[in-house]
């Protein structure tokens, strides 16, 4: 977190001099950040105020010399600045920390954290992490090491912002001829507008948000545009300097305050932000012709504030890092003073190496200066030439950052492939296929990113969408001209029927029609409903059970069991039958509608209760006994479903517990094929090779129905 430095004032004291003290300031606010992150695992209100003071130094400064004579009115110039103040650091700090990664702890990198890395590039991480659902969370071995970068992204929208701004505000002074006092007052009006808007947006919650709320920018617009006010307040209405070390350290003390008083990240950037801002705006309105000040100004502070940047960008990559490959919940004390401390030695060797030769020194060019050919002069010189191969590697350190992505897409659409049954048989081994020894498939580190075709052809109904969303009309699988129906219904735990179901239906002329949600498993009435669903999934399965009456297919085929806990969230693994499942089947049985319910797959935890993803713990290094969970963890006793689903009434059952765990544990593959694509889902591979033994079931119940199919 940074903002560009103003230049230094000859005055070595009193309130119009450059305030020293906010550069301490700024070094204690990021102090307060890495404390809180390594040590407390919440955060500490200092973000807010790096937010604060990057809109009084830059936006302050971008709208002073708007007000200049000859301001040049091209925004390149103060956009490349910037970029050469922010962009080194951050793309060496993520070349290390992707390296870092792929040779300590590789099971963290995935799908979302590799659209992270192109997102923190670009400076649009915030809304990724929005749009993945990421919670903001403390420092695991699992949270996303680029998680931090949320804050970098406001601060750069807000510098486009600014810059645009202030460009314009040039213009209306020195072209179109308004006064500088007008201009000003129309600048503050702006800013005070965004400040009201974005604060109200901010705390429309009330004293505790959401995720989204803590990583928009519309919610944290605010502290950076109060920032910029506060540049504007004359000096004459600083506070009187008798007393004002008071106020300064008030000030410091609500900074200091903050993460002890307020528990939880989700309260900010509401109303209680405004302790840790007020805060900040205190030692900037206290003057620096006081002890606090003095303080804040003095070497080992302002050393803190020129590392700040560096720092901030080094700390959490490097936490999460050593906390995932020493295997850790979460950081030891110990671990936590030795990432401070090469945090600290990293920030200072990024600053001295990369920060200050390649940031732009010169000031910003006026609107008769020649800075390009200044520019090309300075590349005959050695230090030009030295900016100039520092500016290269830069770039190349960034196209490859941006090149993560593609390649990690590139390779899961290269390991999104049918597999050769005889070298990979998977499900087939359990009835007595030959598995040769080979290396089982797909990646398991790639394994996470295969989605199965119902929801990859936007045939799944994902979590936003309103209860009376249906899958398309051309969303049916399996033999299209056939008579014979069969819908699959469910969450996301029945998705991954559809390949076999649509394999064998091609195969014995029969359609698959899926209604599929994620999260909402069908349920109809039954006293816990609500404890497995959401109203709106709730609303969603009534109206799907309306549309399959109407139908009337032939069977419905759905998931008969669930862990304990809501749809998505299992709490444990041994599974059980809701009262609400049992509704929906003496529903069906009402309405003479055959019914097929699968017993789920395992849902993955490790002998702590913690949720475990078999793959990442494979890519971690772990053996395939240490991998696997106890069958009767999972399946603590017969199929819970068949006592309801006993073939009475057109109501079946497939005890499914063997496909998952033929012996005493449920391992991470079988047959040369890895099971689950992650914690709780099978894989497509997986799936793919069930095909035979769901069909030597499903055949059964065809029969006894009289249903037509092709042998």
């Amino acid at each position: 977190m940074t903002s560009p430095q103003a230049p230094r004032s000859t005055t070595p004291t009193g309130s119009s001099a450059y305030r020293v003290d906010l550069d301490g300031l700024r070094g204690y606010a990021i102090a307060l950040v890495v404390i809180f992150h390594v040590f407390v695992g919440r955060v500490s209100g200092g973000v807010d105020v790096f937010l604060f003071l990057s809109g009084y130094f830059f936006l302050g400064g971008q709208l002073r010399y708007a007000m200049r004579p000859f301001p040049s009115l091209n925004p390149w110039w103060p956009f490349w600045r910037t970029v050469r103040r922010l962009v080194p650091a951050l793309v060496v700090v993520l070349g290390a920390t992707l390296i870092g990664i792929l040779a300590l702890t590789p099971e963290l990198l995935n799908e979302e954290l590799a659209r992270q890395f192109t997102a923190s590039l670009l400076y649009f991480q915030n809304w990724e992490l929005t749009a993945q659902n990421a919670a903001y969370a403390a420092a695991s071995d699992t949270t996303s090491p680029l998680q931090h970068l949320w804050s970098m992204s406001v601060q750069g929208q807000f510098y486009i912002f600014g810059i645009c701004f202030a460009t314009l505000i040039a213009w209306l002074v020195s072209t179109a001829k308004v006064s500088k006092a007008n201009a000003q007052r129309w600048a503050v009006a702006v800013l005070g507008i965004i400040t009201v808007a974005s604060f109200a947006y901010a705390s429309r919650f009330g004293f505790e948000g959401t995720p989204a709320n803590y990583y928009s920018t519309f919610s944290r617009a605010w502290e950076l545009s109060l920032g910029a006010l506060l540049a504007f307040v004359p000096r004459d209405w600083y506070l009187p300097q008798r007393g004002s070390w008071v106020a300064a350290l008030t000030g410091v003390v609500m900074i200091t305050a903050t993460g002890i008083i307020i528990p939880t990240s989700l309260a900010f950037p509401g109303p209680l932000a405004l302790l840790p801002i007020t805060g900040a705006a205190l030692v900037i309105l206290a003057g620096n012709a006081n002890p606090v000040s003095t303080m804040l100004a003095s070497k080992p502070m302002t050393w803190l504030g020129g590392i700040a940047y560096s720092l901030y960008l080094w700390h959490w990559p490097l936490l999460i890092v050593v906390t995932a490959s020493g295997g850790f919940e979460t950081p030891p004390p110990a671990i936590g003073v030795a990432v401070i401390l090469a945090s600290l030695a990293l920030a200072h060797v990024t600053h001295a190496l990369v920060e200050q030769p390649l940031r732009q020194h010169r000031k910003r060019p006026l609107s008769f200066d020649t800075p390009v050919v200044d520019a090309r002069a300075a590349l005959r010189t050695p230090a030009g030439a030295g900016r100039a191969v520092g500016g290269a590697i830069v770039a190349v350190l960034f196209a490859c950052g941006l090149a993560v992505q593609p390649v990690w897409d590139a390779r899961i659409n290269n390991a999104d492939k049918p597999l050769d049954p005889a070298k990979y048989p998977g499900a087939t081994a359990l009835i007595d296929a030959e598995v040769p020894k080979a290396k089982p498939q797909p990646n398991p580190h790639l394994i996470g990113g295969i989605y199965p075709p119902i929801g990859e052809q936007e045939c799944m109904i994902f979590l936003p969408a309103p209860p009376d969303e249906m899958p398309r009309p051309d969303c049916t699988f399996g033999d299209l001209d056939a008579e014979t129906t069969v819908v699959m219904v469910g969450g996301s735990h029945i998705e991954p029927f559809g390949i076999p179901l649509d394999i064998l239906g091609k195969e014995h002329g029969f359609k698959v029609v899926p209604f599929v949600r994620q999260e909402c498993p069908l349920v109809i009435g039954g006293v816990d409903r609500f404890e497995i669903v959401s109203e709106v999934c709730a609303e969603w399965g009534e109206r799907v059970y309306s549309t399959i009456v109407e139908m009337q297919p032939d069977l419905v085929i759905s998931t008969s069991t669930r862990p304990g806990g809501r749809a998505g969230a299992a709490g444990s693994a041994a599974d059980t039958v809701p009262d609400a499942y049992a509704n929906l089947w003496a529903n069906f049985a009402d309405a003479g509608i055959p019914f097929l319910g699968l017993r789920d797959n395992p849902w993955f935890f490790d002998p702590f209760g913690n949720p475990m993803d078999p793959n990442l713990c494979i890519v971690a290094g772990g053996t395939e006994e240490s991998c696997s969970m106890p069958a009767a963890a999972a399946y603590p006793g017969p199929d819970p479903a068949a006592g309801y689903l006993d073939g009475m009434q057109n109501l079946f059952s497939i005890d499914t517990a063997h496909w998952y765990c033929p012996g005493e544990t449920c391992p991470p593959q079988i047959g040369n094929v890895y099971v689950y694509r992650d914690q709780n889902h099978i894989s497509n591979a997986y799936a793919r090779s069930l095909t035979q033994l769901l069909w030597s079931e499903l055949v059964k119940v065809f029969d006894q129905l009289g249903v037509a199919y092709r042998p």
